[in-house]
Order: structure tokens, then C-alpha cells, then sequence
């Protein structure tokens, strides 16, 4: 075969699987859409896949949310990565997403390799709280406490390596103090003993402890982001109290196979930012204390890779190994 014939084949080829792709996105779905979410049924990022996926329906067609916890994330993750159906999607969160699997030694996949972004849903900012009896009355009371009693200050987190300790350490490292850290299995049992006095403050998901700060159990110092919340507009940001490092919390977002054509990530993309104009998607996250995120494929995956940077790093000041 001649170079010419070599180059119109491959051409014709190219051609061929371009077209092939453009048709497979414009028939797709062809059968339900299955979002594994790689925590338990119940909790925030299972309540908000399934909220998102209910507004997405009328893009995509049906879509059906499957729990899949264990091992801080990987668990579900790792089976989203096996799938080779063309149909399954992860939804999940900062810890699962960049920290776990790079705190994690024997780890069976690679998420950089492995997975995709396709959409970020929402940030949820962190809230540094402290009990209503506590003397604190402000960030700085906690800080210059802290400096002057250095260690004597404990906080509680949901665990080593999850986002309520490293928020709480990216507070030590801004501040440069000395705390203590406390960990639970998971956060209720923390939140009550930081409302028994066991432990003296938490950086928590603003949707954990809204609650206790309107109830008068907790009281709400500042609120680790760059803009207010609007389920706490009276509770002023770190960058307000001079601490603008301190930016923590939780974040949300849609993640593929890493083979999933391009075509597929958009249409899905598309769909959930739709979803999060809706006006009962704005009116929902606003009262649970989330910002809205949204945007491309591209830059959610450029957030992720930055997140990592961020996370991993803390963690590696700060010893923090999972086994």
C-alpha cells in the first residue's frame, strides 16, 4: 500500500470512529443511569446526589442512585472504575476524591488516571464551632487562647484524614497555634461531645451544625470561606477575621470512567448544571448552607488537581497516614 493509500485509510478511519462517537452521545443514555454514591444511604452526599439526580431526569432519563460505602470512599469508587457498561457515574466528595486515596498505601487504583470529571455540583464550607459555654465568644479569643496555652485546646473530628480534622489543622498551621486532635468514628458522636465540653471546638460542614448553632448549643465563631453563608450571614468569614488561609469544607461533584467519550461527559455536564439553576435547587442549598459550583468539565477537573495539591500536602505537614 502506498503512503497515499496509508493516509486516506487512516483518515477514513478517523472519520469513521469521530462519526461513530458523535452518534453514540446523541443516542445515550440507552438504558438507566447508575450514580454510585460511596457513602451510606442517609447521609449528605447520598441526600444531594439524589436531589440533583431527581432534576436531571428530565435530561437524561432515568437515574439510579446505588450506595456503595466502605473504606472512606474507595470502596465505591473503585467498583465505578471497573464498570465497563457506558452507564455508571460516581458521585462524591473531597475526602473520597483527593485525600483518602492519596493518604492510602495500598490503594488498587489510581484516581488521576482512572477517573474523569465531569461536573462540580457544590462547595460547602467548613464553620469553626465551639459549645454555647464556651468563653470564646470570637476566632481571635480561640487563637489567642491557643497561643498562650499551646496544646490545651482539643477538637473533635469524624475521624483521622477526613475534611473535620484537616480543616482544623489548615486552622493550626494559618494561626500558628497548638491544638489537640480527638478523633471519632464519624461526626455525631464528636458533636456530642463538643456539646458535652469533652472537646473544646470543631471545623464541621456548615449543613452538620446549623442546627446547633440556631438551637443555641453551638456557637459559631467564623466560617472558612471567602463569602459569607447564607444559612449563617451573621457568622463573618476567616477572611473577614484576618485568617484568609483558612478556606475548608467539603466539596461535591460528578466523576467517570476515565474512558468515557468526551461527548458523554458534556451531555451529563450540561445536565447538572441545568439542574443547579433550578429554582428549588437554589432555594435548597441556601437554606442547607451550600454554595452553588457548576461549570466545565475541565475546570472542575483543574479544582480537583489544585484541591489535591492543597490537601495532601497539609496532611503530610501534619503526619496524618491511613492504613
Amino acid at each position: 500500500m502506498t503512503q497515499r493509500r496509508k493516509f486516506v485509510s487512516t483518515l477514513v478511519a478517523v472519520a469513521g470512529t469521530m462519526a461513530f462517537a458523535g452518534a453514540y452521545a446523541q443516542s445515550w443514555p440507552t438504558k438507566p443511569i447508575r450514580i454510585v454514591v460511596p457513602f451510606s444511604a442517609g447521609g449528605p452526599a447520598d441526600s444531594l446526589a439524589r436531589f440533583l439526580a431527581n432534576k436531571m431526569t428530565a435530561d437524561l432519563g432515568q437515574i439510579i442512585i446505588d450506595n456503595k460505602a466502605g473504606a472512606g470512599g474507595t470502596v465505591g469508587s473503585g467498583e465505578v472504575i471497573r464498570s465497563n457498561d457506558g452507564h455508571t457515574l460516581l458521585f462524591s466528595s473531597t475526602g473520597a476524591l483527593v485525600i483518602t486515596p492519596n493518604l492510602m498505601s495500598n490503594l488498587s487504583y489510581n484516581p488521576d488516571r482512572d477517573l474523569v470529571a465531569v461536573g462540580q455540583a457544590v462547595n460547602t464550607p467548613s464553620a469553626i464551632v465551639v459549645s454555647s459555654k464556651s468563653p470564646f465568644n470570637s476566632l481571635a479569643d480561640l487563637v489567642n487562647y491557643a497561643k498562650a496555652n499551646p496544646g490545651k485546646l482539643d477538637f473533635g473530628s469524624a475521624g483521622t484524614g477526613t475534611t473535620t480534622q484537616l480543616g482544623a489543622e489548615l486552622l493550626k498551621k494559618e494561626a500558628k497555634i497548638s491544638m489537640t486532635h480527638i478523633p471519632y468514628r464519624g461526626a455525631a458522636p464528636a458533636i456530642t461531645d463538643l456539646i458535652g465540653g469533652q472537646v473544646q471546638l470543631m471545623v464541621a460542614d456548615v449543613p452538620a451544625v446549623v442546627s446547633y448553632v440556631k438551637g443555641g448549643q453551638f456557637k459559631a465563631l467564623a466560617v472558612a470561606s471567602t463569602i459569607r453563608s447564607d444559612a449563617l450571614p451573621d457568622v463573618p468569614t476567616t477572611a473577614e477575621v484576618k485568617l484568609p488561609g483558612v478556606v475548608s469544607g467539603t466539596w461535591y461533584g460528578i466523576m467517570a470512567p476515565a474512558k468515557t467519550p468526551p461527548e458523554v461527559i458534556a451531555k451529563v455536564n450540561a445536565a447538572l448544571n441545568k439542574a443547579l439553576q433550578h429554582p428549588d435547587t437554589i432555594a435548597y442549598f441556601k437554606a442547607q448552607g451550600m454554595q452553588s459550583a457548576g461549570g466545565s468539565a475541565e475546570d472542575f477537573g483543574k479544582f480537583i488537581k489544585a484541591e489535591a495539591t492543597k490537601w495532601v500536602s497539609l496532611s503530610k505537614e501534619a503526619g496524618i497516614k491511613l492504613e
